[in-house]
């Protein structure tokens, strides 16, 4: 049996103190530059983090751009800029050292739920509400929903340096792919819409820099909520006969365009984020009716994520009735000859986990008039009055000479 002598013992153990403290060198200075740029990102140190930009990233983003874009800030506008930040964490981990020149600082982000913010303060608002000082006082009193999940930072050593890797050009093209994913998702191509996301997570995890981990945790989320709503679609579309429709009628848009415009009714028990309508036109009677055209419309559209307080973001919750009206697109002799035919073809329920906002007192009605007696017991309702024909179109300009 082989045995060790204690100088051999000692030699050894020397060595493996030695590449510790090398290992732990190495990891210190990328760890430090990543904790001197949290700590400058909290304190809006602009143009100090600026300075924390690998070369090429200052070279593709001049500073007025970067301010746009600061990587692991808050994806908000000016107005939501400082209180969201001010309430963001940032907890670094141990380097991941990737050879001499690359390290991988882990940081756990802990910080409002912007989406689940936003609804929540427009749910206690409601239609027609301001929701800016509601939305400042949550911040203020820490009653926001908040989020926790795991980013990092891609650390590069230029000329002794560590500085803060982005490629920004890699992700302005994940941002857009982002942002066609959910144009697909508006449009109910469902399988289109998780397509693109699972290219968007893949594209996330071939590109290793800063920020890309937390895009990838807030889209893959978004792509739950879209997969459940592909899985409700049986659910969904026997749903439709309670979105109830009402005063429909086909008028000019005020840009002198035919446009159709009505109401809808949920009279269900479930809240809604999105209802597509399609208007069919058909030509000929009886037999001979086919149809010759389709166009579709959303007319409830419930954003995905933040917009910053921009717009309400409100589901068409049970007993609301909402107005609607929107464009017409068909070509003008299409329009001209054929008759149009509405209907709801597809929605979508509410994903998300906020509180709903209580429907909007409906309008009263003007008393009826005594002529206007209520019908017999055991009548039949009155059938929807029938869509109207197209206004005329307008004539088109004269021909330049």
């Amino acid at each position: 049996m082989m045995t060790t002598s204690p100088k051999a013992m000692r030699v050894a153990a020397a060595t493996a103190m030695l590449c510790a403290v090398i290992l732990n060198g190495c990891g210190s200075a990328p760890r430090k530059a990543a904790d001197a740029y949290t700590g400058d990102l909290k304190l809006r140190g602009y143009q100090t983090i600026y300075t924390m930009l690998s070369h090429g990233d200052q070279v593709d983003r001049p500073i007025d751009d970067f301010l746009k874009d600061i990587p692991l800030a808050p994806d908000v506008t000016r107005d939501w800029f400082k209180g969201v930040l001010q309430e963001t964490q940032y907890e670094l981990g141990e380097p991941k050292m990737e050879g001499d020149d690359k390290a991988i600082v882990p940081i756990k982000v802990t910080a409002p739920d912007l989406a689940l913010w936003e609804r929540t303060i427009d749910a206690g608002v409601g239609v027609g509400g301001v929701a800016d000082a509601d939305a400042q006082k949550s911040l203020t009193e820490h009653t926001y929903a908040k989020i926790t999940y795991d980013d990092a930072l891609v650390m590069v050593k230029e000329g002794g340096d560590w500085k803060v890797l982005v490629d920004y050009p890699t992700r302005d093209k994940i941002r857009k792919m982002h942002k066609d994913a959910v144009e697909l998702y508006h449009k109910h191509d469902y399988d289109k819409a998780i397509a693109a996301y699972q290219d968007l997570l893949a594209a996330c995890d071939k590109d290793e820099a800063t920020g890309i981990p937390g895009l990838k945790f807030l889209y893959a989320n978004e792509l739950k909520d879209i997969q459940n709503a592909k899985a409700q679609i049986a659910e969904a579309q026997a749903y439709i006969p309670k979105l109830a429709l009402s005063d429909v009628d086909m008028k000019m848009a005020a840009s002198r365009v035919p446009g159709i415009f009505g109401k809808v009714a949920n009279t269900g028990d479930k809240a809604i984020d999105e209802v597509l309508m399609t208007v069919t036109y058909y030509e000929g009677k009886g037999k001979k009716k086919k149809a010759v055209y389709t166009e579709d419309h959303d007319v409830v559209v419930t954003p995905l994520e933040f917009t910053n307080f921009s717009r309400p973001v409100l589901p068409l919750v049970p007993g609301e009735t909402r107005d609607f009206g929107f464009k017409l697109s068909a070509p003008p002799e299409i329009q001209q000859k054929a008759n149009p035919d509405l209907t709801v073809t597809s929605i979508v329920f509410t994903q998300s986990s906020a509180p709903l906002p209580k429907p909007p007192a409906p309008t009263p009605l003007p008393a009826a008039s005594p002529a206007a007696g209520a019908p017999a017991a055991g009548a039949a309702a009155p059938p929807p009055p029938a869509m109207p024909p197209p206004p005329a179109m307008p004539p088109p300009p004269p021909m330049p000479h």
